[in-house]
């Protein structure tokens, strides 16, 4: 006689995502930060780990996914690349700080969003967020020497010649980063548009122009570039097959820097970056498994990357950047392919609720999809391979996944390894639009 197999265990921990509703708020607006006595306390790691402890316990069932492999898979690669490069030591506490600030916090997005009103609240937090961020550069903009408003907080560039690029607190301290994050917030306000009523849309159209406000404060063209990649995003999804939409997130960047390359008097800082990206590439073609190592590429170069992609292959080789890559490609390449799934296939007159749920569940999932794409865009001119912020929209946007897949089990055929190995291998085009571009520009 065969037994059935016992049914796996469901489990959903409302204490874990309190606690993971703090640390978003810690991490993003950081109040602890704003007050002298409270600078130093520990309460963004004491909340990650009482969160971590909480989903552990609280929540069933724990699911290995192709990006939380891909991406654990680079701790005991910094490790080996640290050891080989002569800095083990080094690539020993870069493995751990990936670790702890970056794939724990990938973990509790992943599984304590499991309703779309979590996802909501954390969307919330962001914003909020982001219109702390936009008033403090503002202030900084009228104040004397660029202070802002929250402690120690100052515009940065040449004052005297009228330069004051918007800064915050914590990682936040430079305004690449802050663009960044006003740029991965855009889609949610027209996210909240779309769906709110006369009070509501007015409310998200001044966050928004709000949002452009601050992405102009920055000064970052990085941040601005993808800003209008939003908009061509836009139309990538709604005429473009999947391979075309692939390439061109990826390819989008480079026309830019092609652009700017051919001018005649092309500037300091693009000849520095275009030096950077070949010099990343000579990195990985000296060491082509493991990199020159994390944290390195300053070392061997003397100036950051600012590329995110070419970031990750002079420090971690082709094992890590394809690692590394594959997991963004995979998330975005999911997100795209769950949206272009054939609704007819949904029996929408036997059961209503169910397509509202998958409505609503499609919809949040083009927004993050904007989103993530809003970091492939300025992470192709910034070095922001480990920020936190990749990693927390990553989770967000596994989470919605995994909801999608939950209601429609059809759309797990799109969520495979072979899809992850194929994703691996997509991120490869970033890498050849890149070399082309130093052929062209140098």
């Amino acid at each position: 006689m065969v037994r059935p197999l016992p049914k796996q265990e469901h489990k959903d921990s409302t204490f874990a995502f309190v606690l993971l509703f703090l640390y978003t708020a810690a991490v993003l607006i950081r109040p602890h930060e704003m007050f002298v006595g409270t600078r130093q306390w520990i309460i963004i790691k004491v909340f990650a780990i009482l969160c971590f402890l909480a989903v552990l316990v609280g929540h069933r069932p724990l699911k290995i996914y192709p990006q939380h492999w891909m991406l654990l898979s680079l701790v005991p690669l910094i490790i080996m690349s640290g050891f080989l490069n002569a800095s083990g030591m080094i690539g020993i506490e870069e493995a751990q700080k990936l670790f702890i600030s970056a794939i724990i916090p990938l973990f509790l997005y992943t599984f304590s969003i499991s309703t779309i009103k979590r996802q909501h609240w954390l969307m919330f937090v962001c914003l909020i967020a982001a219109m702390l961020m936009v008033h403090n550069g503002h202030t900084q903009q009228t104040a004397f020497m660029g202070n802002g408003w929250a402690l120690y907080t100052h515009s940065v560039g040449y004052i005297d010649l009228g330069e004051r690029r918007i800064t915050y607190l914590g990682f936040f301290n430079d305004p690449n980063d802050l663009g960044m994050f006003l740029v991965m917030c855009i889609p949610f306000t027209i996210y909240f548009f779309s769906k709110g009523k006369f009070l509501t849309k007015l409310l998200m159209f001044l966050v928004l122009a709000s949002l452009v406000y601050g992405v102009f404060l920055t000064g970052s063209r990085g941040t601005m570039v993808g800003s209008i990649a939003l908009v061509g995003t836009y139309f990538l999804i709604t005429y473009a097959g999947p391979k075309l939409f692939v390439a061109s997130i990826v390819v989008a960047p480079i026309f830019a820097v092609v652009a700017t390359s051919l001018q005649k008097n092309i500037d300091e800082s693009a000849n520095q970056r275009l030096e950077a990206w070949y010099h990343g590439i000579q990195m990985a073609i000296s060491n082509p498994i493991f990199g020159v190592g994390k944290a390195q590429f300053v070392e061997v170069h003397g100036r950051t990357a600012h590329n995110s992609y070419i970031l990750i292959l002079g420090e971690l080789g082709f094992v890590g950047y394809s690692l590394w890559g594959g997991a963004i490609i995979f998330t975005v390449f999911s997100a795209f392919k769950f949206l272009k799934y054939n609704k007819n296939k949904i029996q929408t007159e036997q059961d209503n609720d169910r397509n509202t749920a998958l409505k609503n569940e499609f919809m949040l999932n083009k927004t993050l999809l904007f989103s993530m794409v809003g970091f492939m865009v300025t992470g192709f001119f910034l070095s922001r391979s480990y920020t936190l912020l990749l990693f927390i929209f990553v989770g967000m946007t596994l989470a919605s996944h995994i909801r999608l897949v939950k209601l429609e089990p059809a759309l797990e055929q799109f969520f495979n390894t072979k899809t992850a190995l194929r994703s691996m291998m997509y991120s490869w085009v970033v890498i050849i639009a890149v070399y082309i571009t130093l052929k062209i520009g140098l």
